[in-house]
Formats: C-alpha cells, structure tokens, sequence
C-alpha cells in the first residue's frame, strides 16, 4: 500500500492511542506482514478480474449509459425508487432500534419488580408477606365489588331508561342522564 492508500491512518490519528496508531502503521506500512501480503494478492485477482471481463462488459455498460442518456425518465424513476427503498429502510431500522429499546425497558423493570419483591420478603418474612399480601388482595376484593355494585346500579336505571323511552309524556327518574321533558338519552 501506498501513501495515497492509508489516509485512514491520518483520520484515526486524533482518535487512537499512540500505542495503537504506531501498532497500525507498523502493519499497513511493513511489507512483510500479512496484511500487506493479503491486500497485493487481493489487488492483483481484481486487476486480472478486471482485464478478463472489461471487453465483455465494456460494450454492455456502454449501451446501457447511452440509454439512460436517451431516457431520463428512467433515471428519474430510478433515483426516486432508490429514495423510497432508503427512506422505507430508514423508518424500518428506527423501528426495530425503538422496538429493541423499549423490550430492553420493559425486560429491566419486570426484574426490577422481581427483584424489589425478592427484597420485600426478604425483609418483612414470608409469615408478614402473605399476611400483608391477603389485606392488600382484600382491599382490591372489596373495591372491585363497590364498582360492581355501582356499575349495576347505573345499568338498571339505564335499562328502566331505555324500557320507558317509547312513551314520550313520561320523565326520566331524577337521578337519570336525560333532561326534565325528554325520555331517554
């Protein structure tokens, strides 16, 4: 590799530890290593590649850039075909990085809460734990059936509502939705 080849080296130099910027120069620029070794083999398979193919090639990609230059509809298309396909991707990789983030998230606060629940019967016992978990469980027992309770009540006057709806001249109970003079909703 020449000079002109190993400008990488000069963008890495602000980044990189001086141990490692002259562990890099000693293999790119030594040419006895591997890398020197797996870079001409490779430089050479392409220029022979390149040689054999260049005149079956050469004639193909000619017609097909002077038929792009006759047509540049297609042209046009085709970099707004590319600019979907790159914009489609975008929006795919965003989501999969947002979907990753959130399962991550959510994963951490499950054994968050696996793990506080380990301290909390570490700490109080396993005798304080259920006992503290039966008042809790009766606490959401009795509130779920003040709810039940208050949600069938509001459907029995809904439902004496809607029974005495077809007849205009009757009025809603005080305690219903509708306004004095209207039957129903």
């Amino acid at each position: 590799m020449d000079r002109s080849d190993i400008w990488v080296l000069d963008v890495l130099n602000g980044f990189l530890p001086e141990k490692t910027m002259d562990l890099l120069q000693e293999q790119i620029q030594n040419p006895q290593t591997a890398l020197q070794a797996v870079w001409e083999h490779t430089a050479s398979a392409a220029a022979k590649v390149t040689a054999l193919l260049s005149p079956v090639f050469a004639p193909l990609l000619a017609r097909a850039l002077q038929a792009l230059h006759d047509s540049p509809d297609v042209v046009v298309i085709g970099f707004l075909l590319a600019f979907f396909v790159f914009a489609l991707q975008l929006i795919a990789w965003v989501h999969r990085t947002m979907m990753y983030f959130t399962r991550l998230a959510f994963r951490l606060l499950g054994w968050a809460l696996v793990a506080a629940l380990v301290a909390f019967v570490w700490r109080r016992g396993p005798e304080a734990t259920i006992r503290d978990a039966v008042v809790v469980v009766s606490k959401i027992a009795g509130y779920a059936s003040f709810v039940k309770d208050v949600w069938w009540s509001e459907y029995q006057k809904f439902d004496a509502q809607t029974k005495r709806g077809g007849n205009p001249g009757q009025r809603a109970p005080s305690g219903g939705y509708s306004r004095p003079g209207t039957a129903g909703w």
